[in-house]
């Protein structure tokens, strides 16, 4: 029986067998300049330490580090970080580590391209405590997400804006919400973007 989608073995599996798994673009998501562009727009500077949780191959999280940000790409799965190294070198801090472990270090942003609908729906108020436990007083959360999926079963499991507010206003205030204008052509129409900062009191403290 395969392992859950929230334990890495599930992930490793899949990265030692394909070269190249399906949801790899082979490149960054278009997205990242619409995030920060929303950032911005909606008058919250993203900090310069960035963290990409299920940075896969590493794509997003090269594109930042190319635009002066201080990245950490973090993975489940050491075929995924050994295939970001390959491609990305050190440009990178690579880090195979479980997003929902206590602990880690503290970052101004979380860049999330869909590791969040990655995961089992179940965790997901747990995913977005980490989240806020992950940043430091004022971060933000950057994330795209599928509103509507093309398979069946997952992952990526959708998950309904309103959905996702109710849950990212528990440690969050939401500056962004809206359907993204700029994806790959692979998910057009079914991604939408969130800015979210994180609530006094919910970040981290070190």
């Amino acid at each position: 029986m395969p392992a859950a989608s929230d334990h890495p073995e599930f992930w490793q599996d899949i990265y030692a067998a394909e070269s190249r798994p399906g949801w790899d673009m082979d490149g960054p998501t278009p997205l990242v300049p619409e995030l920060l562009a929303a950032a911005r727009a909606a008058g919250v500077e993203p900090g310069p330490a960035v963290a990409v949780p299920g940075c896969g191959f590493g794509h997003d999280a090269a594109a930042l580090a190319d635009l002066g940000f201080q990245v950490t790409g973090l993975d489940f799965a050491a075929s995924a970080l050994a295939g970001a190294r390959a491609r990305y070198g050190d440009r990178v801090r690579w880090c195979q580590e479980d997003w929902f472990a206590p602990g880690g270090a503290a970052f101004d942003v979380i860049f999330d391209h869909t590791c969040f609908v990655a995961m089992d729906p179940a965790r997901r108020p747990e995913y977005v405590a980490a989240c806020a436990r992950r940043l430091r007083p004022g971060g933000l959360w950057l994330g795209a997400f599928f509103h509507r999926v093309t398979g069946a079963g997952g992952p990526p499991h959708p998950i309904a804006m309103d959905e996702l507010r109710t849950l990212a206003e528990t440690a969050f205030r939401i500056h962004h919400l809206d359907h993204a204008r700029t994806s790959h052509p692979r998910r057009a129409g079914r991604e939408f973007l969130m800015v979210a900062r994180v609530l006094p009191g919910a970040s981290a403290t070190r």
